[in-house]
């Protein structure tokens, strides 16, 4: 989608607090982070429109309330888990977090009462898959934070259930919205668009050394999964940090050599190839679409 797109959803979001909220704060706090989110881009409200119009939906304005409905959910989630993996502690929900956590309750329910007040014949049915898909994200969110994904079919598995669910969610509501029905080619590479910007989050995070980085927080991330269980000695430091028996402090002291290690072991490489597993299994997916070529090209974006 282009820069003039997601300038439309921002707004389109924006309205949505300002006609949902009433408490003068909560309104202007969440104006602030709808503000703040804008930087990273509005993917999912974006896919939801990309599949409206796919299926040949029509447009109009409750189109877009409802892409700022699923954004609304998104920005509470996005909140929700930065306060449960405690990072990205530079974020403005930080500043006051108590406030914050009351403002992700409020999203949650805006998001469904929107919906709920277009006029799309099959909204039921949209509110119910919303519930069903955050809940399948949750679930995944429960996992994750519990750390004790070990092996690369459990991370993937994982992954699929938390970030592949919301994927699936903005992509098959525009659909139904569109059609009133859920065609199976739309089941699967959703969750794997989730999976692949994941992954490619995860290579991101462990290259960065910010309150990020996903080795710092003995996260187990596909590439650190590789680190943990290669057999070079010189990784000993890092399997022993995981393992409780070295300090955050000389992990960051021998941040330089670490980092360069990290390169030379051929986990970014390795991830890179499970990426492109991952996306090769999304476009045989998406080439069972019967649906105009210029749709299918913006869709691949997403994969590549």
């Amino acid at each position: 989608m282009n820069v003039c797109q997601s300038d439309v959803l921002k707004k389109s979001i924006l309205e949505m607090v300002e006609t949902e909220i009433s408490q003068p704060y909560l309104k202007e706090q969440l104006k602030q982070y709808v503000s703040f989110q804008s930087n990273n881009g509005f993917l999912f409200g974006e896919l939801f429109i990309l599949h409206y119009q796919m299926f040949n939906g029509k447009m109009g304005q409750e189109v877009y309330k409802v892409a700022a409905a699923i954004e609304a959910l998104i920005l509470s989630f996005d909140i929700l888990d930065d306060f449960e993996d405690e990072d990205s502690l530079t974020n403005p929900w930080f500043n006051e977090p108590n406030l914050a956590l009351n403002a992700t309750t409020a999203l949650l329910f805006v998001s469904a009462k929107v919906i709920q007040n277009t006029q799309f014949h099959n909204k039921n049915e949209a509110i119910a898959m919303l519930f069903e898909y955050a809940l399948q994200s949750i679930s995944g969110q429960h996992q994750d934070l519990l750390n004790i994904v070990r092996t690369e079919a459990e991370y993937i598995e994982m992954t699929m259930e938390k970030s592949g669910s919301l994927t699936k969610l903005a992509c098959m509501l525009g659909v139904v919205l569109a059609t009133g029905d859920c065609p199976n080619e739309v089941k699967e590479y959703p969750r794997l668009i989730g999976l692949i910007g994941q992954i490619s989050n995860d290579i991101l995070d462990l290259t960065t050394w910010e309150d990020k980085n996903d080795l710092v927080n003995k996260k187990y991330t596909l590439p650190i999964i590789y680190l943990l269980n290669h057999a070079d000695q010189k990784f000993q430091t890092i399997r022993d940090y995981y393992d409780g028996k070295v300090n955050v402090s000389e992990i960051l002291s021998k941040q330089q050599w670490i980092a360069q290690d990290i390169i030379e072991s051929g986990a970014i490489t390795y991830t890179e190839v499970v990426k492109r597993v991952q996306q090769n299994k999304a476009m045989l997916e998406i080439g069972k679409l019967n649906v105009e070529q210029q749709y299918l090209a913006q869709l691949k974006k997403y994969i590549y």
